[in-house]
């Protein structure tokens, strides 16, 4: 399938998020809450990051994988309180996680809910001013003195007696971010802020997976799936493994890779000339095939831009060929 040019509402969208800010409802972001003393250690032993290592308010990305070390899902993890802990899926890996969470966590040891969330994205250059904004618009208010900037970390709000949380989002490479999470009743009330707001431009979909792509940030269920080891889609680049924490399941696939050995293949992005359809081989000039195309689009500042699987062997600045059925093979290159 080949990506389309972004529609006018689309573009718009696209240069806000590059000198404003857009507003994005995320529906497809899905939570479970876990609590207990034991929140924690269920976690831990389920991912591939250091859940224990977490101070209160902090946050990191993470995987979930299957006995063979190949990815569920992926997931942000933030420790909202002494014993509470919210994990969030994208709606394509959230099957695979929810039913991982059923098979292992023994409810006597950490309970956990799918609590009611809205989440709204901020993102773009004015996303935090913008969130100071409308939070205290909708009166909430918090008790934190400062507002921490590293990734994933989650500052408590409350307001009408009801608690929201501000989470910094780092999904979009060096594009800011902030994520709010609200119960149904203030949910409805932000979004009607934002909608007042001239500042604010709409955000849709389009613009955003455009955005994803330019920061190589690959997306369950089109880059990587549960055939794929994370190594492969660049999770340890992006601070999702830790090699310094327990036993978790797929552990040994993940740690013998790091210390023994490599991956032969992995992500990149790829720049062309023409856009480039995704499942298409991606070929050397001699023919060998060495990867093929998961996502794809049209940057209004990059022009054709891909994310590709590609053999590790393929060094950044190669020129490669993309196969397409009805065209003659595209000339791209491998930019990371």
């Amino acid at each position: 399938m080949l990506p389309t040019p972004l529609s006018g509402a689309d573009r718009s969208a696209y240069d806000a998020l590059h000198d404003g800010v857009i507003a994005l409802a995320r529906p497809d972001l899905r939570h479970l809450e876990f609590t207990g003393p034991k929140a924690a250690d269920v976690i831990t032993g389920l991912v591939t990051n250091h859940v224990l290592a977490l101070a209160e308010g902090e946050g990191q990305y993470a995987a979930a994988l299957t006995a063979k070390g190949k990815i569920v899902a992926d997931l942000r993890i933030v420790r909202l309180g002494t014993e509470r802990y919210l994990t969030t899926a994208a709606e394509a890996c959230w099957p695979g996680w929810r039913d991982l969470v059923r098979k292992y966590v023994n409810p006597r040891l950490a309970r956990y809910t799918e609590p009611e969330l809205h989440a709204v994205a901020l993102l773009g250059p004015l996303a935090h001013a913008t969130a100071d904004r409308t939070l205290a618009a909708i009166n909430a208010r918090t008790e934190a003195t400062t507002l921490p900037a590293a990734p994933y970390s989650a500052v408590r709000y409350t307001a009408d007696e009801h608690e929201l949380f501000r989470i910094t989002s780092p999904e979009l490479g060096d594009v800011p971010g902030v994520h709010l999470l609200l119960p149904p009743a203030l949910g409805e009330q932000l979004l009607a802020e934002l909608a007042r707001d001239t500042t604010v431009t709409p955000g849709t979909g389009a613009a955003l997976d455009v955005a994803r792509i330019e920061a190589g940030r690959p997306l369950w269920g089109r880059d990587m799936d549960d055939n794929t080891i994370p190594q492969e889609a660049n999770l340890g680049t992006l601070g999702a493994l830790s090699f310094d924490k327990g036993c978790y399941t797929g552990q040994e696939t993940v740690a013998r890779i790091h210390f023994r050995g490599h991956v032969n293949r992995h992500l990149r992005v790829l720049h062309s000339s023409t856009p480039l359809p995704t499942g298409a081989e991606v070929r050397l000039a001699d023919g060998k095939v060495v990867g093929d195309v998961r996502s794809s689009a049209l940057s209004p500042r990059v022009g054709p831009i891909s994310i590709a699987m590609v053999r590790r062997e393929v060094e950044p600045g190669t020129g490669v060929q993309v196969m397409t059925e009805a065209t003659d093979p595209i000339e791209a290159v491998v930019a990371q």
